[in-house]
């Protein structure tokens, strides 16, 4: 059992060694576990990863290594790689990984006077992860519309909590489409009438169809806004304002009353 770190610190355990012998050359390639018949290293999106091989040759066997992916030549020149040597062990690491870095990887080894190459092929595949938006607003006769982004492969299958209720398909109001982009089924959740009763904890659910223990989630928070929310207030200025001019009006009234008899008064023949 093999244990080394990667760049963020988190402790990897690989479980076993592939031993490949052949000729004078013995590649030994780290690995998880056997994944669709491929030796297989899981790896987290967006976090760095390492490939070791450790090759054992006799004394005074000469050998070139290289990597390699799907078959082709690895640009390990480029930023996203580094490539390092100590003593026997030969390691791949990879930066900030995507999707695209999904594959097989080969440790190729050319050994002098031996035309034919030895190599050691490992399936890189990724954790997966569902991501949704923390606060999503919507008015009230809207189409409420939340997409659940999925990043790593194989892909997972998704499914919908609203409350106490799980939707794996189409149901009643809420329709479950696939984000075409992406090739995920049921990522996109849509209400086409929001209403109040719409307000809630929506969560995306994302689980490994080979492995259903492994799960991810994320929850949106939705909130639905009253139709009639903005004139509320216009009609509660509009009734402040009239109420307002009401009273100037009564009051204005009043004294020009008091006014008129004062005058009146002074205009009496007694005085």
């Amino acid at each position: 059992m093999v244990h080394f770190r990667n760049q963020l610190g988190a402790l990897f355990i690989l479980l076993s060694t592939s031993t490949i012998v052949i000729s004078e050359i013995e590649i030994n390639l780290n690995y998880d576990e056997v994944y669709k018949t491929n030796q297989s290293k899981k790896f987290d999106i967006r976090s760095s990863t390492t490939i070791e091989c450790t090759i054992e040759a006799s004394e005074g066997e000469e050998y070139s290594m290289k990597w390699m992916k799907d078959g082709k030549d690895l640009d390990t020149s480029s930023e996203k790689f580094r490539v390092t040597k100590d003593g026997k062990k030969h390691s791949l690491r990879i930066g900030k990984t995507i999707d695209e870095d999904i594959g097989n990887y080969s440790c190729v080894v050319n050994v002098k006077n031996d035309d034919e190459p030895k190599s050691a092929i490992i399936h890189m595949f990724s954790n997966f992860k569902v991501k949704t938006q923390d606060n999503m607003n919507f008015v009230e006769g809207d189409i409420l519309r939340i997409p659940c982004t999925v990043y790593g492969k194989p892909r997972p299958v998704i499914k919908w909590k609203i409350g106490n209720r799980t939707y794996e398909e189409s149901e009643d109001r809420v329709v479950l489409e696939r984000d075409e982009e992406k090739g995920v089924d049921n990522a996109v959740l849509i209400i086409q009438e929001a209403d109040l009763s719409d307000r809630g904890v929506y969560t995306c659910i994302g689980i490994r169809q080979s492995e259903p223990d492994i799960v991810d989630s994320d929850d949106t928070m939705v909130r639905i806004k009253d139709k009639y929310a903005a004139l509320w207030p216009f009609l509660g200025i509009c009734a402040e304002v009239f109420i307002l001019c009401a009273i100037i009006l009564i009051y204005e009234k009043k004294r020009n009353k008091a006014e008129l008899d004062e005058s009146d008064t002074d205009q009496s023949p007694d005085h």
